[in-house]
């Protein structure tokens, strides 16, 4: 199982220093940023994926959306590739498994 985090920040005032702070949790959490605010966590069941949503909507500004979506590894491996491709680290090891060097 897999979670995206989309976030929308705004221009409000404040707004930057909670989602800078948003930013290092998701990071310090084990989620990979995987495109200009996306970021994606796997694992491995659906009571895993639950609580990490509820830690992330604790964690949550006010202001602006996050938007979170709760995919399963078959319904990850079906995304078309549009432009571009896969990324290095798709290519070498796989979609279904990412390396942090």
């Amino acid at each position: 199982m897999r979670i995206l985090v989309m976030l929308d920040p705004t221009n409000k005032r404040g707004t930057k220093k909670a989602y800078t702070d948003l930013r290092n949790f998701l990071v310090s959490d084990g989620y990979l940023r995987i495109g200009t605010e996306l970021y994606m966590r796997i694992t491995p069941s659906r009571k895993t994926a639950e609580k990490h949503i509820r830690r992330l909507s604790e964690h949550s500004p006010g202001t602006g959306t996050v938007r979170v979506l709760r995919l399963t590894e078959k319904q990850y491996e079906s995304i078309w590739y549009l432009t571009g491709g896969e990324d290095m680290q798709e290519r070498i090891v796989g979609r279904n498994s990412h390396v942090i060097l």
